[in-house]
């Protein structure tokens, strides 16, 4: 007999929230991990203990921000729309069924007014390496690699940095009697004005005559010689091998092929520094293997395990062939392979191809949200796997 929808509705439900969400769901393994107390205690100095009208609580915040970058949300107008009809999604963030969801500007207000310069997710990040440091899940035999996030700017946002003019117009400008003349921008007459499009052909755009005028920091960086040059920055990351635990994270702008082996540098001296972390190899991929970088790890006596080229012969790059037969080179190579899984885990599933902020200081932001998440996430998978 088929059936019939049942047109009569329920007028009370005797059900708690916690019930609504599936005990194999990622946010219920995740959620144990958070000190949501600790966040309130990072965030305390930032607000009024005396008077003034109660805020919406930072950890409140914090999870909703979290659990989007988990879920892949990205645009907090779709956070909001999640907090308002996913059950589970609310159960993390600390809402009850019919608690009252707050508007979507409370995100930037709060960025923007609180937690920007803060260090407050800096720190949570270093949180979960400590964690995994006391129940022994950190190795000293590390992993390093660099990928390129693109940045929300586009190609029209640049703009040339120099105004050449000639003599006898730089004197009128000066004198105020005219104004700089810029190149003239071709735009279809059937083009929306807000949004035109820019003709380049016959001109070229670098990083030393063109900057985004949307965002200043990001540069024009390629992966390859065979791809086209898009705006993005270069985030680095530092893992340990065991266990795939991020140790160290950074964002810096694409400065040629400097940019990973300096930001990794920096990620070593830091991880010396804040978590008192020491690695004694380093693995990492062809690009790495470059004469100041290699004498920079053998000078903190880090033994290099790093993919060897044919070319180069300084007295670097022969010790660094020297190890390439030994058992613990091959080891290091094999899993140096793990953090670009860790990359495309970050891009796939949690939209981490594309920021969403922008300027140097907003993304590392995110970079240091993005370490965060991947953090818990091992550390939730290491729990199932030994509960003890």
């Amino acid at each position: 007999m088929m059936g019939v929808n049942d047109t009569q509705k329920g007028m009370f439900h005797t059900v708690q929230i916690c019930d609504l969400v599936p005990e194999d769901h990622p946010l219920r393994k995740i959620r144990p991990l958070i000190d949501t107390q600790r966040i309130r205690n990072l965030c305390a100095p930032f607000y009024c203990q005396d008077n003034g009208r109660p805020s919406i609580p930072p950890e409140q915040l914090f999870m909703a921000l979290l659990g989007g970058y988990l879920l892949g949300v990205r645009s907090d107008r779709k956070l909001i729309m999640e907090l308002q009809c996913n059950m589970a999604f609310r159960w993390f963030v600390g809402l009850d069924i019919d608690s009252a969801v707050w508007d979507a500007s409370t995100f930037s207000k709060n960025r923007e007014g609180r937690f920007d310069e803060s260090g407050v997710l800096e720190t949570l990040f270093d949180d979960t390496v400590k964690t995994a440091m006391k129940k022994g899940l950190v190795s000293s035999h590390w992993s390093v690699d660099g990928t390129m996030v693109r940045a929300d700017a586009s190609y029209k946002s640049f703009a040339p940095i120099e105004v050449y003019q000639s003599p006898k117009e730089y004197k009128k400008t000066i004198r105020g009697e005219a104004k700089p003349k810029e190149e003239p921008v071709k735009i279809k007459k059937d083009d929306d004005p807000g949004n035109p499009t820019v003709d380049w052909s016959g001109k070229s755009r670098s990083n030393k005559t063109h900057r985004s005028t949307t965002d200043p920091d990001c540069r024009l960086a390629t992966k390859s010689s065979k791809e086209t040059a898009i705006p993005a920055y270069t985030v680095n990351a530092v893992m340990e091998n065991r266990n795939r635990i991020i140790v160290g994270i950074n964002v810096e702008s694409p400065q040629g092929l400097t940019a990973e082996t300096r930001g990794v540098l920096k990620l070593i001296a830091r991880a010396k520094k804040r978590l008192k972390l020491k690695p004694k190899s380093i693995g990492a991929d062809k690009g790495f293997f470059e004469k100041k970088f290699i004498r920079s790890l053998f000078k903190r006596r880090i033994e290099p395990h790093i993919a060897a080229k044919k070319i180069g012969s300084d007295k670097e790059h022969i010790r660094v062939r020297m190890r390439q037969r030994g058992i613990f080179y091959q080891l290091s190579q094999r899993a140096r392979k793990k953090i670009e899984e860790l990359w495309g885990e970050a891009k796939e599933e949690h939209g981490f191809r594309r920021f969403f902020r922008r300027t140097l200081v907003n993304v590392s932001q995110e970079t240091f949200m993005m370490g965060w998440l991947l953090n818990l996430k091992r550390l939730a998978a290491l729990q199932a796997f030994d509960p003890a």
